[in-house]
């Protein structure tokens, strides 16, 4: 298990692309958020008692993540179980219990984590997601297809946009 905490640089995160990252494994689900040298107002959008909001929606074969942190624009993460490492059960939630989200805001340039925040994602959201999950690793999966449809759906639709079409959200 590896071990993150604020102020940290990791090697891995150094001149990465500005976006967001959206993985589940056994543990739970992890955001990582890249913004190049964020800004102090902007770094304070991730803290605790700051708006949250995660929705989804499913085009052409990819789940589609939009996110709203504190007063930040809408920001999207493609999804396919069929590229998560970790992912070796999809667990039934117990009734009242919802998924656990790591938030992990990164300076893109450095590779420093920003900030960290643990969000626990309501019970409805995380069913409905793992239902999603599950359907999809059921069916056959092409890389180049995936990318493909990634690419469809940037070309047409903002992160407003699929924020908007979201089936399921917090």
């Amino acid at each position: 298990m590896i071990r993150y905490e604020v102020g940290q640089v990791v090697e891995q995160f150094k001149n990465h692309q500005e976006g967001s990252c959206f993985d589940i494994d056994d543990s739970g689900a992890g955001l990582k958020v890249y913004f190049n040298n964020p800004r102090k107002d902007e770094i304070e959008q991730f803290a605790a008692g700051k708006k949250f909001e995660i929705r989804f929606v499913e085009l052409y074969g990819v789940i589609m993540l939009t996110i709203k942190i504190g007063n930040l624009p809408w920001m999207d993460a493609p999804y396919t179980p069929h590229l998560s490492k970790n992912l070796t059960r999809l667990e039934v939630l117990d009734e009242g219990q919802g998924l656990a989200l790591t938030l992990m805001l990164i300076n893109a340039v450095t590779g420093e984590i920003k900030h960290l925040r643990l969000i626990g994602l309501p019970e409805r959201f995380s069913r409905k997601l793992f239902a999603a999950i599950k359907e999809q690793k059921e069916k056959s999966f092409d890389k180049a297809e995936y990318a493909m449809a990634i690419r469809r759906i940037y070309s047409s639709y903002s992160s407003g946009q699929l924020a908007k079409m979201g089936n399921a959200y917090r």
